[in-house]
Order: structure tokens, then sequence, then C-alpha cells
């Protein structure tokens, strides 16, 4: 209220931990607690883990702050309408919750439940890269056309028709676990480069599974540059990740090694409309630094 009272117009957005109407307002928040509460380490374990596990990525954090960004986008499309400013509040808990159980919610969408909670595609156990002789491919058959052609590949083109389990999408619907389990009994007996050859070849989805390593080295990624190298001032040569879209206008700058402490005082503070005597009293009497 006390900004606003300064300028109407502003968008003042808060990222919390958890709403501030309830009675976790007040709780600490970090990555590992919200992937706990919003239930993914037990959604893990569902899916065949041999215990809960947090995901190996920050994503709590992350899809809070794309959801706060979504915030921020929005309600300045809000007041290019309306001319007011708004407060927004972000949660991580409530973010990350709704994240889940988009999937998860099941059967209990329903009231009664038509069911029980989960999506039973997602938690099918065989629902993990396909071990082939030499490796592991990530593949997925969804339409009638891929597992047809499937079929074909393994010298059982008329499984489609006389099985009932795969025969439409429906009935594959209710079979998941089989599905998967069918496909990587078949996977296994070739070599990652044989299925990628056989499976592109025959339109079905399909990838190798990459190390970490490998995506410094994947040959699309260098096609687009999305690696460059930067000389830091005080770090020295650093690898940096370019911005993951393409823009026909508005091209946005190449990316600047991050900043030492108060390297860009200066610059935001001439930007902001501040003389250069105002900015030169805030440095000397210590109320904002330039990095040394």
């Amino acid at each position: 209220d006390d900004v606003r009272a300064v300028n109407p117009k502003i968008i003042y957005v808060g990222a919390y931990g958890f709403s501030q109407r309830g009675p976790y307002a007040a709780k600490p928040a970090y990555d590992d607690l919200i992937q706990g509460m919003v239930a993914l380490p037990s959604v893990i374990q569902m899916a065949g883990a041999d215990r809960p596990r947090f995901v190996p990525s920050t994503v709590a954090d992350r899809i809070t702050g794309l959801n706060a960004v979504n915030a921020v986008t929005t309600a300045l499309f809000a007041r290019e309408r309306s001319g007011r400013g708004q407060a927004v509040e972000v949660s991580m808990f409530e973010s990350l919750t709704q994240f889940v159980l988009s999937d998860h919610m099941g059967g209990k969408t329903f009231e009664p439940p038509a069911g029980p909670m989960g999506y039973p595609r997602l938690l099918a156990p065989h629902r993990n890269p396909y071990a082939t002789t030499d490796g592991y491919l990530c593949l997925l058959m969804y339409n009638d056309k891929q597992w047809r052609n499937f079929f074909r590949l393994i010298g059982r083109a008329d499984m489609f028709e006389n099985d009932p389990r795969f025969a439409t999408q429906a009935a594959r619907s209710q079979h998941f676990a089989e599905s998967y389990a069918f496909v990587a009994e078949h996977i296994k007996t070739r070599t990652s480069a044989e299925w990628l050859e056989l499976l592109t070849g025959v339109d079905i989805p399909v990838m190798p599974l990459n190390s970490l390593d490998d995506l410094l080295d994947d040959p699309h990624l260098n096609e687009t540059g999305f690696f460059s190298m930067l000389e830091h001032p005080s770090e020295g040569t650093l690898r940096s990740m370019g911005v993951p879209s393409q823009w026909s206008e508005t091209v946005p700058d190449a990316p600047r090694p991050a900043p030492r402490l108060g390297e860009h005082s200066i610059e935001v503070l001439r930007e902001a409309g501040y003389p250069n005597a105002e900015i030169d009293a805030m440095i000397a009497s210590g109320i904002t630094l330039t990095a040394a």
C-alpha cells in the first residue's frame, strides 16, 4: 500500500514459499522441502524407485520462478488494459502442487472419487529409457500408426489387430505396464544404432539417452550456437548458454558474464535517470558499490 501510494501503476510481485493466507505462511521453503510436500519423491517411488527420491534438479525453484515471470507479464498486460498496477502473490507450494496434480489428480478429480490418484502411464514400472545391447534409447509409441510400424519391424504385424491389449488407443491406456514391458523385451535385442536407424525410418519417435557430457557435444546445440565461451574479468574462460528462444524483432543481447558485486550499479542508476552527481554521492556514502 505504501508503494502504491507513490505509484498506483506499480506491479508488485512477491514470491513466497507458501500462500500468505494459510497456516504455513511463515514456514521456511527450500526446493527439497517443497518437492517432498508436493509428493514428488513419493511419486518417483510409486514409479518403481527403491525409495522416495528427490528429482535431481531444482525444479521447485525454477518452476516457481517461471510462474513469477508469467505473473509479471500477465500483470503488465492487465495494466495496459486498465492503467492500474496490482500486487501479485506467487507461492512455491501451490505452484508445485498444481504442477504435480495436473498429472496425478486421477480419479479424485471427481467427487465421489472415480478411482485412485496417479497417472498410470507415468507410473508404469517399465517407463524408463529402454536398454539396448550397448546402451539406452528413449522412444515413445503413441498412435496406431506408430504401433503398427513397430509390430512390422519385429515381424509381428498380426499382433496389432489380434491382440486386444494393443489394438486401440483406449485399450493401450488400460495396459500401460504391459505395453512398456513388451517394447522393452524387443529393444534389448539390438544395438542403439540399429534401433535408431530402424525406428527413425518408420517414423517412430526415438532419441538416444544422453549423459551430461553428451550435451556439450550435441550436434544440434552446437549448430544453433547454444553454447559459447566468455572471458570473465576475474574467473577466466567460462562456458555460457544462450537464450532458448528465437526472436524475429527484439533479438536478445549476447550473454554477459555473471557480474561482480556492484559491477552494473552505475549503469542501472543511469538507466533509472539519476544524474552523475547523485550517483557519485551514493557511491561515496556507501549506499551503492562499484566493482573493484
